[in-house]
């Protein structure tokens, strides 16, 4: 059966949710990289960058929204939201190696889903001016899932096994070549 409330979304339903999207992945990835920052900065690390990315792919919206003329669809944040600029929106938490372990499983969980959000919209779209910018996203996104399943497998080997603590914390102070070459700066 073919869903035609998928198929007849407009232009601007699609920005909107695409934008308000990726506006709240952008706000958790600060919150993340905020609450990594004092028990593991390699992490603490990769959430800011994917975050720096959130950033990259709201201005090519708003970019794409301007030559569509569909501003208003992308310069506002949905009713109630609190500013992007607002990282501590929400509080930011201890954590030990339990909790790291089941956020970077939430985390690359969230990332799987928002990955098949926008390879969603990339099915969905019979926009010319969204095509280019939603494979892009499903790209990056697919990339993005890619790389925090490599650093939690770098960190636990297979779901719900723990790494010693002691190769955590080898890791963490940067002993054994640590971050992985897949996800660590190119040089």
């Amino acid at each position: 059966m073919v869903n035609m409330i998928a198929l007849a979304a407009l232009p601007q339903e699609q920005l909107a949710l695409a934008y308000s999207h990726e506006v709240d992945e952008l706000k958790r990835y600060r919150w993340l990289a905020l609450s990594f920052l004092s028990t593991d900065s390699t992490a603490s690390c990769l959430m800011a960058a994917i975050g720096m990315e959130c950033e990259q792919r709201l201005r090519e919206l708003q970019k794409v929204a301007r030559h569509m003329e569909l501003d208003a669809c992308v310069n506002e944040l949905a009713p109630g939201a609190t500013s992007v600029d607002d990282p501590a929106s929400q509080p930011v938490i201890e954590l030990d190696e339990t909790v790291t372990q089941r956020i970077l499983l939430q985390v690359e969980s969230s990332a799987m889903e928002t990955y098949r959000f926008f390879a969603w919209l990339l099915e969905t779209n019979a926009t010319p001016e969204l095509h280019r910018p939603f494979l892009a996203f499903v790209n990056q996104k697919n990339n993005e899932y890619q790389v925090i399943r490599e650093y939690r497998e770098s960190c636990w080997p297979a779901r719900g096994e723990k790494a010693p603590y002691s190769t955590i914390t080898q890791r963490r102070r940067g002993i054994e070549g640590y971050p992985p070459q897949s996800i660590g700066r190119s040089r």
